[in-house]
Formats: C-alpha cells, sequence, structure tokens
C-alpha cells in the first residue's frame, strides 16, 4: 500500500517537488475548487469535492478504500500556481 508519494526533479543545482501526497486526516478539507485523491492500490488520481464519506470505491481497480487511507494532493491549492 502507498503511504507517500513525491516526484523530486534535479536539474543541476534546482530542484523542484512536482508531486506530493500524503494521507487524508481528520482536519483534510476539499475547498470550492476539490481537491485531487490518489488510490492507495493502484495510484489513480480522482477529484473529490467534499470528504463527508467514510469509504470510497476507486475507479480504477474498483476497490473500496477507507477514507484515512486515501492519499490527497498536498499541492493542489489555490495558492500554488501550476
Amino acid at each position: 500500500m502507498i503511504t507517500q508519494h513525491k516526484h523530486i526533479s534535479i536539474r543541476g543545482d534546482k530542484q523542484t517537488v512536482t508531486e506530493h501526497y500524503a494521507p487524508v486526516t481528520k482536519r483534510t478539507r476539499a475547498g470550492n475548487n476539490g481537491k485531487r485523491i490518489k488510490c492507495p492500490e493502484c495510484g489513480h488520481v480522482n477529484r473529490v469535492y467534499h470528504f463527508s464519506f467514510t469509504a470510497l470505491s476507486c475507479t480504477n481497480c474498483t476497490s473500496m478504500v477507507d477514507k484515512y487511507d486515501w492519499l490527497v494532493d498536498q499541492l493542489d491549492t489555490w495558492r500554488t500556481p501550476r
């Protein structure tokens, strides 16, 4: 089971993090634009607009995953330019 995912690109002295996923906590909020969540079983990414569920079925692998096992994108905020 995947617990965290980072992709770090290094070019010379410049280092950039392009993806950062952390487990959903009880304080996780989706906001107006929603949040991207990643399935810990297959790695498929979905967008959700609320976290008022106890478990969610992945649309890719169809496995039922508990809410706190999902991984939420920490860089998917309105403050982070994409």
